[in-house]
């Protein structure tokens, strides 16, 4: 029998974190509200790709997840003669020095390997779980009150809503996270910027060969590294080159930029990249950003998920995975049958703080190495073969092997501890 909960979860964001959660909560048979800023979903970027641990997760969330993602993954098997590359994740090669062109490493991730989807694919097949009536577009976020019944949001628009609890999935630049933490920090330059494009398979091809272009690869360099991996069935190749740079001095995110400033940045990459250069179509430069730790990811009935809690850097390939288990821990939490009101709620937000925030954070910290590995500059590593083997093993490792229903189950032994 189930118990019916006596509140609604407000989410503020509609992307891929505030929509699986949704997902996820109403399959729970927890009511949901939510409320996104554009006039209907949609997800910047191109290509996204979890880990083994966010993988597991999926089902675990709603099997219909799963299913999305399965059906849409790009894997190195969908190029003819590269099957055994499955359960390859990266190959990591020199892009540099005496060893330039030669693998370091191929990396595995067990089983699942490499996968990627189109960041917009993956998102329009998520919106056909949400039923359309609780979805509100153009409500931007001006601010977030909280008193003794509940939270009060207030919209761009002038419409007002008023809600039981509030978890806020609206991205690095969160409203709900400036409204509930004021004074936390604005996100911070990470020091590093990079340049993205996506090449077709066949211009990949004639500017690496097969192999490379086929085979998701990090080019390690000195004060810069490469990445690419296919996409959309191998049709097409999403290429990047981040380079570090201490100071970013510009108001914007992205910056104009000429063919010889990426020349510049990639003349210490050897002959893959002097090839990939070229075949770029567009110089202008991207800052990344991070977010400076929090004390928390709770307070009272609002708690943020994602990257409005955590936003890391992308050397890892690990934000959107921990934004899916942040997702797993929540859901798991607000569909026990011993959570029936608003206030059982604080409880498992506490809990959900207590689990996710740790880990979340760690992988903040360890994505920004993973770029000073990348370019061969990581203190007591530098470039030492083995001590980068044994490295990047170590970190994927951690990353990987979570156990993501232990993670469920530690929680929910802290919620109860609360609740009683």
């Amino acid at each position: 029998m189930e118990t019916p909960k006596n509140f609604t979860i407000t989410i503020v964001g509609g992307g891929i974190g505030g929509l699986t959660l949704a997902i996820a909560l109403l399959r729970r048979r927890v009511p949901v509200q939510i409320y996104e800023a554009a006039s209907c979903f949609q997800e910047i970027g191109l290509g996204l790709s979890i880990g083994p641990a966010a993988h597991r997760a999926l089902p675990l969330l709603d099997p219909d997840i799963r299913a999305i993602y399965d059906s849409l993954v790009t894997t190195h098997a969908d190029s003819p003669g590269y099957e055994s590359y499955r359960e390859t994740w990266f190959e990591i090669l020199w892009a540099c020095g005496i060893h330039e062109g030669d693998l370091l490493i191929d990396l595995k991730a067990n089983p699942s390997g490499q996968t990627t989807v189109r960041r917009s694919d993956f998102l329009d097949a998520l919106v056909s779980l949400i039923p359309a009536e609780i979805v509100h577009f153009g409500k931007r976020l001006e601010t977030l009150v909280q008193d003794g019944t509940g939270v009060q949001l207030n919209f761009e628009d002038g419409s007002q809503v008023r809600a039981d609890v509030v978890i806020g999935c609206d991205g690095i630049k969160s409203k709900v996270k400036e409204s509930v933490f004021p004074g936390s920090g604005q996100p911070r330059y990470s020091g590093m910027y990079g340049y993205r494009a996506v090449l077709d398979m066949d211009d990949m091809v004639q500017a690496v060969g097969d192999q490379r272009a086929r085979v998701s690869t990090l080019y390690l360099g000195e004060g810069a590294y490469g990445i690419s991996y296919p996409i959309m069935r191998a049709k097409k190749v999403n290429v990047g080159l981040y380079v570090l740079s201490e100071k970013w001095d510009c108001e914007t995110w992205v910056r104009g930029a000429e063919r010889e400033d990426m020349r510049r940045d990639a003349k210490g990459m050897g002959r893959y990249w002097k090839e990939l250069v070229e075949h770029m179509p567009d110089p202008s430069q991207w800052a990344i950003f991070e977010h400076p730790h929090l004390e928390t990811f709770c307070q009272s009935r609002v708690a943020i998920l994602g990257d409005a809690a955590h936003a890391s850097t992308p050397h890892q390939g690990a934000g959107a995975g921990q934004a899916i288990e942040d997702a797993h821990v929540l859901a798991e939490l607000l569909g026990d049958a011993r959570v029936g009101s608003a206030d059982d709620v604080v409880a498992a937000f506490r809990a959900y703080d207590e689990i996710r925030r740790p880990r979340s954070q760690r992988v903040v910290t360890s994505s920004k190495e993973n770029a000073d590995l990348l370019c061969l500059c990581l203190d007591g590593v530098g470039d030492d073969a083995e001590k980068l083997r044994s490295t990047f093993q170590e970190r994927m490792k951690w990353l990987w092997d979570l156990d993501v229903q232990d993670q469920v189950e530690q929680a929910r032994e802290n919620m109860i501890s609360y609740l009683t």
